[in-house]
């Protein structure tokens, strides 16, 4: 098991184009701080700063004012440190430009100085690890579906085994069974390896079964934080930003109607059958 990155922001702001006629705000006086090993989902809704967030948190992104530390220091203008955080981009299919999935999962730590072993050993782990076995690895990448591709994608970024991984919309266009999938292994790997995961989704119901925090923005500003059980049942409060509440929150509230009840949000589908098994019992 790593040792998770703590993550913060003290003050940072994100400006693109300062000065310019063509300036725009994407972050302003964000104050975070992110614990090792914890499992963070920023939601919001477009154009708020999610990614631009997910960015400056990574470090490959300089904040415009304020500062960005991993573990404490500064995160300076060359970036974090090599092999400490791995960055997954909304679309990690179109970074795939080796002839082999193999190859191509074995590009970044294969650059960190380590012997073929355990490069090797990095490959099969990052490929299981996103639900691709071994018969996968001589494969062409442009052989496979679009969403092997995204899964080879992201296994290239899990063998550099960082300390933090960030991910933007890592189940966007996959299937709703391949998204679960994906989000269930996402955890398991935060659970095994006590790295820090962030991600930033737009489906109230994957993070909801992801985050254990969550992150709101609007238009560049933290409007809240806190643990994700209880900003995702706040039903006002996503739908105040844009967001749509997880559909157990939205099916809470069609039960307490139709029972004329007081029906307390639920997250989960068990919950769901609990909730409706005591109404039953009542009546």
């Amino acid at each position: 098991m790593c040792l998770g990155l703590r993550l913060e922001l003290d003050e940072a702001g994100l400006v693109y184009q300062p000065g310019l006629p063509f300036s725009a705000t994407a972050l302003e006086h964000v104050f975070l701080q992110v614990e090792p090993g914890e499992r963070v989902g920023i939601a919001g809704p477009v154009g708020s700063g999610k990614s631009s967030l997910l960015e400056l948190l990574a470090g490959i992104t300089p904040p415009t004012s304020g500062q960005v530390l991993h573990d404490g220091q500064p995160v300076g203008r060359a970036g974090p440190k090599p092999g400490t955080i791995g960055l997954s981009f909304q679309a990690p299919e179109n970074c795939l430009f080796e002839n082999t999935v193999a190859a191509d999962v074995a590009f970044g730590p294969g650059r960190l100085g380590l012997d073929k072993e355990e490069v090797a050993r990095r490959v099969r782990s990052a490929l299981e690890a996103t639900g691709l076995d071994e018969s996968f690895e001589q494969r062409h990448p442009f052989s496979l579906s679009g969403g092997e591709q995204r899964r080879v994608g992201l296994a290239g970024v899990l063998a550099l085994e960082p300390r933090a991984l960030f991910l933007d919309e890592p189940t966007a266009y996959l299937d709703p069974a391949a998204r679960l999938d994906l989000i269930d292994r996402l955890v398991e790997l935060n659970e095994e390896s006590g790295a820090t995961v962030v991600m930033v989704g737009h489906d109230m119901d994957e993070l909801s079964r992801f985050a254990q925090r969550l992150l709101i923005l609007d238009a560049g500003r933290m409007v809240a934080d806190g643990p994700a059980p209880g900003l995702l049942a706040d039903a006002g409060l996503l739908r105040d930003h844009g967001l749509e509440p997880p559909g157990t929150v939205t099916l809470a509230g069609l039960i307490s109607r139709a029972a004329s009840l007081p029906v307390e949000p639920f997250l989960t589908e068990e919950q769901a059958v609990e909730a409706l098994a005591r109404i039953m019992e009542g009546r």
